[in-house]
This record gives C-alpha cells, structure tokens and sequence, in this order.
C-alpha cells in the first residue's frame, strides 16, 4: 500500500517484500506443475501474492486519485482545479518514483514503470468519468477540457522530461465519444448563458431608449448604446477560452457565437420595432426618440465591424466551410437589414410632420405659391439637424433614402389623384408650361437643398433629376 513512500525511504523492506512474493510464485508453479501429474493440489494453494500485489497496488492508487478532493462545488467553485493540479502532482512524482525508483527493485517481469502508467491512466480516466457523470456547471466544463487535452498529454504531466515518454506513445485519458459528449454539453451551457446575457442585454437597451438621458457618444461625437460591445465582450471571451482547448474547439465556438449574434438581430429587431410602434401611437411619451433611432442606426454598422473583426481574427485557414461562410453572411446580413429597417423608422418620424404638405402639391394651392415645398426643405432641416450624430456611411444612407422618398412623393402627387386632393387639371398650353417650369424650379430647389446638406453626395445621380425630366 505504501510502495512509492517505501521504494524511496526503505527500499531494503521492498525488494525483502518482493522476494517473499517471488518466491511464493514459485511454490505456486511448482504446485499446479504437480497437480498436473498428481491432480493433488496443497490447501491454499495457488496464494497469487504477485497478483494480490498489484490488486492492492491499484487499490492504493484508485484511493489516492479518490481521495484527495479537498471540497466540493458547494464549499468552493475552484474545487475542480484544485483537484486536477493535486491529482496531476501525485501522478507525475508517483511516476517519476516508478521509473527511476521501482524499476530498480521490481523484477524486470513486472514491467512496473509501464504497468504504473496503464495503472494510473485507468484510474485517473475512472474518475474523470465519475465526474462528468455526477455533473458539471459553468466554467468546470472548460477546466476539464484544458485538463484533458492539454495538461495530461503536455509537458506538466504525461509529456514531461521527467517521464521521457514518446508523445505518439501516450494514450488520450478520455475517448473521442466521451471528449465529443463534453463539447456537446460545454456548447450547450454556452448557449444557454447567452439566451441569459442577450435577454439582459436587450432589457437595458429597451430601458436606455426609455430614459430621458441622451444616448452615449464615442470620441468622433455620434451617438451609440453599449449593446454591441457588451454583446462582442462576451464572444471575445468565449473564444479567448475555447482558444486555450483546442484549435477545433475555437471554430465550433465561433460557429455558435455567429448563431446567438444572428439570433441577438433578431431580438433587436423585435424590440426596435416595438418601440418604433410604442413611438407612434403616442410621440409625446419618448421624447428622445430621434436620438435613439440614430443610436441604434449607429449600433448597426458596430455589429458589422466588430463581426468583421472576429472573423479576422478568429476565423482561421482551412477551416472555412460553406456552412459557416453562409452563417457568417446571414450573420451580416441581418444587421444591414435592421440598420435600413431603422432608417426608414427615422425618416417615418420626418415625414408624418411633412406629409400633409405632399397633398398640397400639383393642386390649385400649389400654382400661386412655394409654401409646400418650402416647409417640406426647413422640416427636414431641422430633422437633419440631429442626424450630423449619425456616422457619416450611416448619413449617406439616410439621405439617399430620404431624396427618394421626397422624389417619388413628388412624382406620386403628379401623376394621381386621390380622395383627400384633386390633381389640378391644365386648361391651356400655357398653363401647363408654367407647372413644368415650376416643377423643374422645385426640382432643383430639393436637389440643392439636399446637397446643401450633404454635399456632393447628394448631386450624383440625383432622383430630382428624373422629377425635372418628368415635368417636361
């Protein structure tokens, strides 16, 4: 029970211990042998002290690796690495002793440095089983797995100089069906801490957009929330971790951080149009509407830059697969979506302050006057006032769509009628030069606006050129 403590303090008592055993292995050859020829076989015989030495031998290392759990999960959350370190400090100097100590008094027969390390190898994947059977929680999943593939395979156990074993001689502790059911579980717990931190995450948001605090602004002085950052911390993390597992392991963790952001969108969506609909059945109750809008605008084109940079970062050669290109597109995709759906929610706000003024166009009003047009231009005005906190893509996008949809109003108000306003109706060539040379007048004036606001970008490829053309 005491061979690695007794080889290095008395081996005199071991090597007297083994020949006793040696020498009872003989009688007990020498017994079978004459039971062979007699079919007399002495009581108590056969004795099997070499195998009732290496019974206890296994016994006494099974109790070890059992024993020396210091705490549970209860008394201390670390309980699992500190039971790991002690159980690869004792199996490293028990093997040590076994090569440099008990190869020198066992019998070569014994083969005991090898027999210690298939000993201890089955011990210590014994009770890793146990482990994994009794249940693990939260980061015990990743210690076992480091423990696992790294620690015992490398240089602080099995592969140390110490041992001087091959590496491709040294056997994995668990099977790959066991090692694929933890990572099974370990991305499963992942997945429901997510599902945890992006329904926390989206709470706040929601309460953020609520307040009546402006939204935070970064160092170029647009506006943003911390819900893409706080959402690309916890995928960082992830990463980080599996990174110290296994090179496989990173691209399963970063197939799944794809899905929970993708799946992330679709919350955000949820909420943004919650709140745009919460927004428009009563304005007076989010007074900070505007600021938000821009901020979430802005939180868009954050989540497409920060996946690029995982993507960069963690997305390594060879492992790209048509599964995970599409995930990581979809992934994309859904914030463009969400950033052109909030544009149109911005510009919603504008236009219901304008639309009435559409009515007025192509109507009798509208020939002895410019008020219309006039108050649509210093209506958007003011509204782009808060747009400089839009970055300047984010900008560019909201111009774009809001010259379309000036434009095709424009265009609407001069082609139909409807219930609400009569299309005027030309009784006289002169009378319809004058409307198209009022309408290329408004054109222009829309056009310049436009690029007084935005410059050159608005000029290219103008719609109020197709409304100057459609007024000839």
């Amino acid at each position: 029970l005491r061979t690695f403590a007794t080889v290095r303090k008395s081996p005199r008592e071991l090597v007297t211990a083994l020949r006793i055993i040696e020498r009872e292995e003989r009688s007990d050859e020498d017994c079978l042998a004459k039971q062979k020829q007699t079919g007399f076989l002495p009581p108590g015989r056969p004795k099997k002290w070499r195998e009732v030495c290496m019974d206890k031998l296994g016994q006494s290392v099974e109790q070890k690796m059992e024993g020396n759990q210091l705490e549970g999960r209860e008394e201390n959350k670390m309980w699992l690495v500190r039971h790991l370190e002690v159980i690869r400090m004792l199996m490293l100097e028990d093997l040590r002793v076994a090569k440099h100590h008990l190869v020198t008094v066992f019998p070569p027969r014994y083969n005991i440095a090898q027999h210690c390390i298939s000993l201890y190898h089955r011990v210590v994947a014994t009770r890793l089983q146990d482990i994994i059977e009794e249940g693990l929680e939260g980061q015990e999943y990743v210690s076992l797995l480091q423990w696992v593939l790294n620690t015992y395979p490398g240089p602080e156990l099995m592969g140390s100089t110490a041992l001087g074993l091959e590496k491709n001689l040294i056997p994995p502790l668990l099977t790959d069906a066991a090692v694929k059911r933890l990572t099974s579980s370990y991305l499963g717990n992942m997945r429901d801490n997510y599902t945890s931190w992006m329904t926390n995450t989206i709470r706040q948001e929601k309460e953020d957009w609520c307040s009546d605090r402006d939204p935070d602004m970064d160092f170029d002085g647009f506006f943003h929330t911390s819900s893409p950052v706080i959402i690309y911390q916890m995928v960082d993390e992830n990463l980080q971790v599996s990174n110290t597992i296994s090179p496989e392991l990173v691209y399963q963790v970063l197939l799944l951080c794809i899905e929970q952001v993708t799946k992330y969108g679709h919350m955000y969506k949820s909420a943004i149009q919650e709140y745009k609909a919460s927004y428009f059945r009563e304005r007076s109750s989010l007074s900070l509407f505007t600021r938000y809008m821009i901020a979430i605008i802005n939180n868009c084109d954050r989540f497409e830059v920060l996946s690029q940079e995982m993507k960069s970062r963690w997305w390594k050669p060879g492992h790209h697969d048509n599964d995970g290109a599409g995930k990581f597109e979809l992934l994309l995709k859904t914030f463009q979506e969400i950033r052109l759906e909030s544009v149109n929610y911005l510009l919603d706000e504008a236009f219901l302050d304008i639309e009435a003024y559409f009515s007025d166009l192509l109507t009798a009003k509208w020939q002895t006057g410019s008020q219309a047009i006039d108050t649509i231009c210093a209506t958007l005005n003011d509204y782009f006032e808060d747009y400089q906190f839009l970055k300047p893509t984010n900008f560019e996008l909201v111009i774009s769509c809001a010259q379309n949809r000036v434009a095709r109003k424009y265009i609407t108000a001069m082609l139909q009628n409807n219930l609400l306003r009569r299309k005027i109706t030309f009784t006289s060539q002169e009378e319809r030069k004058s409307a198209a040379v009022k309408i290329r007048t408004e054109a222009a004036q829309c056009k310049s606006f436009f690029k007084d606001v935005a410059g050159d970008m608005a000029d290219f490829d103008s719609p109020f050129d197709t409304v100057a053309t459609l007024g000839e």
